[in-house]
């Protein structure tokens, strides 16, 4: 039986998850729950492995190339990236990935999974029967039975059964987020399934149905792809084509018109985590119904959520609320409200503030990245390296490394030299630089950037253990900074 390829597509802002979820660093590259937890992205990519499956597809936005080559180093685990240079929705990232199989193999199977929803149970049992029919030329569609009323969602109701396909189910129609009335109507029928947004078909089939009701779109991923760029880190589709694609999702180009659909129930817990509510009832609480993340005191408290990324929080007297702490952003909220908190991202966006766009840090593989200061040209960062990191540096006019714990070595492609504690070395500016920890004990570096291209975070690519490294390079004389050299460094 033919394996199939998991398409997981990362596309989305997940506002209503602000200010965990941000336009730079959405929802499904967060943490599911607590510090040690893994992400919505990595679960999804680990849940569909193993037998049966293939090497997974990534369709991610180039400016979180970074993030995706972290997480999946994280894990351990090889993908076929492609990236685009602007959001299309879901129709063109899919098609993306089956011109990309198709090329290789013209019978294959592909699996299109959310990066940012929560899944529990034996989802992989009913997807793997349905191969027959996907390698036959159906679409499958995967829907969940719908546990109450809820308007966000789309729905599909069910046609009776396929002959010669166990389990497999007619479509009679689509039912796009529907009144509250319809959508009782709709959950007290027994034949309406939430659509998970997950889906199987081969290649092929997918290729020949945009054809048929897209060919615009068709010719433009085509072109994107043939003309796109390769640079090792994953295929970036050509946005000159690319923006020709419509900007629709696979549902509404094919699933709502062709006669090649089918429905296939799922038996699992099923949840799109759109809001903080949904984050609070996925989560396992306390004794006194409290979901505590970080470093939370929570004294006469109940039915709450609080979630701390640095620092202490300390709750008293409360019920009923949700409070989010990260380093530049504070949400304090009551259940049933979460869904107004788009409002809050909304208006960060609209007033043009970096609250809404990125985090001032992260949490990587290798250490962690903080942003200090970033203003008119200037921006202050550090760096903390774990044993053993390994980072390069993308060439920019003006960046300089300061050394405020431990020891780093650094490298380019004329020099290298090992800064301590007080030392400093100018980046090269012309060529990538190498940042290393060769020590058992954690780097803390700062990185000051003036009129930088790229921001740090854009500039920075993990190095795996063991990557070749540059040929034998002559030492440079480390230099000790001074106060006065830097002029107000010491006060930022």
């Amino acid at each position: 039986m033919t394996n199939i390829h998991p398409l997981i597509i990362c596309g989305g802002n997940g506002t209503r998850l602000w200010p965990m979820s941000r336009t730079q660093s959405p929802k499904q590259f967060q943490r599911i729950g607590g510090e040690d937890s893994l992400t919505f992205f990595q679960t999804a990519v680990q849940r569909h492995s193993g037998e049966g499956f293939e090497t997974p597809v990534i369709v991610a936005s180039v400016g979180q190339r970074n993030t995706v080559a972290a997480q999946l180093a994280q894990l351990g685990t090889d993908a076929e990236l492609i990236y685009e240079p602007m959001g299309r929705n879901t129709g063109p990232a899919v098609l993306a990935a089956a011109l990309t199989l198709y090329a290789r193999d013209p019978k294959a199977l592909m699996l299109v999974i959310p990066a940012d929803h929560v899944i529990e149970g034996d989802i992989n049992t009913t997807i793997l029967a349905m191969r027959g029919a996907a390698s036959d030329g159906y679409i499958v569609t995967y829907g969940i039975k719908p546990r109450y009323a809820e308007t966000g969602f789309g729905y599909i109701t069910d046609g009776g059964p396929i002959a010669d396909y166990p389990g497999l189910r007619k479509v009679e129609r689509f039912v796009e987020k529907p009144p509250v009335r319809k959508a009782r109507l709709l959950v007290e029928s027994d034949i309406a399934y939430w659509a998970s947004g997950i889906s199987m078909f081969s290649a092929a089939t997918i290729i020949e149905e945009y054809q048929r009701f897209d060919p615009g779109s068709f010719v433009a991923v085509q072109q994107a792809l043939e003309t796109g760029a390769d640079d090792g880190r994953g295929l970036l589709l050509n946005p000159d084509c690319f923006r020709h694609a419509e900007s629709l999702p696979t549902e509404q180009v094919v699933f709502e018109k062709t006669r090649r659909i089918a429905l296939a129930p799922l038996d699992v817990s099923w949840n799109d985590v759109g809001s903080w509510s949904a984050m609070y009832s996925i989560s396992k609480p306390d004794t006194k119904g409290n979901v505590l993340q970080g470093d939370v005191i929570a004294v006469e408290t109940s039915n709450s959520m609080v979630r701390s990324d640095t620092r202490l929080v300390s709750v008293v007297g409360m019920s009923d609320v949700i409070i989010i702490d990260t380093p530049d952003a504070l949400l304090v909220t009551k259940v049933g409200h979460c869904q107004n908190v788009k409002k809050v991202a909304e208006h960060l966006k609209a007033a043009k503030r970096a609250e809404a766009e990125k985090h001032r840090g992260s949490h990587n593989s290798w250490g962690d990245h903080a942003q200090l200061i970033d203003k008119n040209g200037v921006n202050l960062s550090t760096l903390t390296l774990r044993p053993g990191a390994v980072l390069e540096i993308a060439p920019t006019a003006s960046r300089e490394a300061i050394v405020v714990r431990g020891s780093l070595h650094v490298e380019n492609a004329t020099a290298q030299s090992t800064l301590v504690a007080g030392e400093r070395g100018l980046l090269d500016p012309k060529s990538a630089s190498r940042l290393s920890n060769r020590t058992d004990e954690p780097v803390e570096v700062a990185l000051l950037s003036l009129a930088a291209e790229v921001s740090l975070a854009e500039a920075i690519t993990a190095v795996p253990v063991g990557a070749a490294r540059p040929s034998t390079r002559p030492h440079v004389r480390a230099t000790t900074l001074k106060d006065s050299e830097t002029p107000g460094l010491r006060h930022a």
